[in-house]
């Protein structure tokens, strides 16, 4: 189990950062963890992975106090972290080299790396990266990179910190398709912090820090009904409807009423979101094949009267 209690922590310029938090997560279970900016999340996350100690309290991952200097190797080898900011964490200049840093790292035989990195390309859909500088990447493609680098290390916990905050709508569903089927795969545990709808509803439950303190913990249901509570908005429920191809019965009413909203109505609407776009963008591949083989067929006969009529032939 990861653990978290009773952490205070705070820098010389803003001594109260986090007061008296608590948390759990124990293997095979996913927290959500949310909060406004400045609440305490990103200073959070770096404590549950061990890279920052606490002023008080304590962080444990599997029984090993992260501040013991003597357990630095176990306790980063157990809990791997994405961070928002993927620059803050690419290393290597190809994408393959970067998937394998960690994997080297561990200290793991060549033939082991290789699986593994071809794994994790494939899981996440980004084989077509293999070979390509990092630095040419896209926002959303570093993203991809660095969360496939970290589950390719197969860890017991896995800090998501606001990590797919840079991709698109459709990156981020195969994205979180990805992270659910290595979750199943390998039982980790796993806290999200995001204050995105489509994240939280991907965890068993959500605790909501402000100012330092968790001022929520509990189901998603009754998370939306607290958030209602204090007019604090979620990302992500404005554009449901905007994106659905059809209109889910009752669902817009009661997105412009928070409190009312429920969570087979919410999950209905993203189920038809991800059915509606999935089958678009299926249609627009298709229609794009037909028009390339459409051209290749024209630029075939083309060739061929040109070769009839005596004209150059390569």
């Amino acid at each position: 189990m990861l653990q978290a209690t009773n952490l205070w922590f705070g820098y010389p310029h803003s001594p109260d950062i986090l007061k008296g938090v608590s948390l759990a997560i124990e293997p095979g279970k996913r927290l959500a963890i949310a909060g406004e900016n400045g609440s305490g999340k990103t200073t959070l996350a770096r404590l549950l992975c061990g890279l920052l100690k606490p002023v008080a309290g304590a962080v444990t991952v599997d029984d090993l106090n992260t501040s013991d200097p003597a357990a630095v190797f176990e306790v980063r080898r157990k809990a791997g972290i994405v961070f928002q900011d993927p620059d803050d964490q690419l290393v290597e200049v190809m994408v393959e080299r970067e998937i394998g840093f960690g994997l080297r790292n561990l200290g793991l035989e060549m033939g082991e790396i290789k699986r593994r990195v071809t794994a994790a390309l494939e899981v996440f859909a980004i084989e077509h990266l293999r070979r390509r500088p990092c630095h040419l990447l896209s926002a959303g493609e570093k993203q991809t990179v660095t969360i496939a680098s970290i589950f390719a290390m197969r860890p017991d916990y896995v800090i998501l910190d606001e990590s797919t905050s840079l991709l698109d709508a459709g990156s981020r569903r195969r994205v979180l398709h990805a992270v659910d089927r290595l979750l199943a795969e390998t039982g980790a545990g796993l806290g999200f912090i995001s204050m995105r709808i489509e994240d939280i509803w991907t965890c068993d439950e959500v605790m909501f820090l402000r100012e330092g303190r968790i001022d929520f913990k509990g189901t998603r249901e009754a998370f939306l009904g607290h958030l209602d509570k204090i007019g604090v908005p979620l990302y992500g429920l404005p554009e449901l409807l905007r994106r659905l191809e059809r209109p889910v019965p009752g669902l817009a009413q009661a997105l412009s009423r928070g409190r009312d909203l429920s969570a087979g109505s919410l999950a209905d609407a993203l189920l038809e979101l991800a059915e509606a776009r999935e089958a678009r963008d299926t249609g627009d591949a298709r229609e794009a094949g037909d028009a390339g083989d459409a051209r290749e067929a024209g630029g075939a006969r083309d060739a061929g009267d040109a070769g009839e009529g005596g004209g150059p032939c390569r």
